[in-house]
């Protein structure tokens, strides 16, 4: 009979003392896609702080910019506005636009186009592969949480996230050859 009471000692406490401790699994499911687009785990995951709740927020207007939020336990943490031009783009950098934002400066990316990062920004002009070589997909990017890395290599984590969303934003947006939609 004690045996039985030690097995059952052992399951409760095993059960039990997560829960007590504040010890308990707090990873989020992170989603598969955002903006519509798909995502890798590996590329987003770094982003995302723990918690117990996350809400994906998706917006867009006929032809205009489309807007895209993550949040974890109600606070922001990835916002992006995404749009795609048919004109060539203005004068401004992207150093030029993320100047106010520190260690911001133009990085190399996986697909052609531009990008401008800092810590906890990343403006990116994507060329389309068309024939027009005036168009383009814009995306803003805006980092914000316990996860932003205030350093020179603190870009790493939003770099990373671009050079996977962008190319299937681009795919959506119908600016490389594969067909898709971002709406819906």
């Amino acid at each position: 009979m004690k045996k039985n009471r030690s097995g059952l000692a052992v399951l409760v406490c095993a059960v039990m003392m997560p829960a007590a401790s504040g010890c308990g699994d707090q990873d989020l499911a992170v989603p598969q896609r955002f903006c519509h687009v798909p995502v890798k785990k590996s590329s987003l995951s770094p982003l995302l702080p723990d918690g117990e709740s996350l809400k994906l927020t998706y917006s867009a207007s006929g032809g205009g910019p489309a807007y895209c939020d993550v949040q974890v336990d109600g606070h922001l943490i990835l916002s992006a506005m995404v749009a795609r031009w048919d004109r060539k783009p203005g004068p401004a950098t992207g150093e030029e636009v993320g100047s106010p934002h520190e260690h911001t400066a133009k990085r190399e990316v996986s697909f052609p186009g531009y990008a401008s990062f800092g810590s906890s920004i990343a403006i990116v002009r994507a060329k389309c592969d068309s024939a027009s070589a005036s168009r383009y997909v814009s995306v803003v990017l805006d980092f914000y949480g316990e996860r932003v890395d205030e350093s020179p290599t603190g870009y790493k984590k939003l770099l990373r996230f671009v050079n996977d969303f962008v190319p299937g934003l681009t795919k959506n947006f119908r600016c490389t050859k594969q067909r898709g939609s971002l709406r819906g």
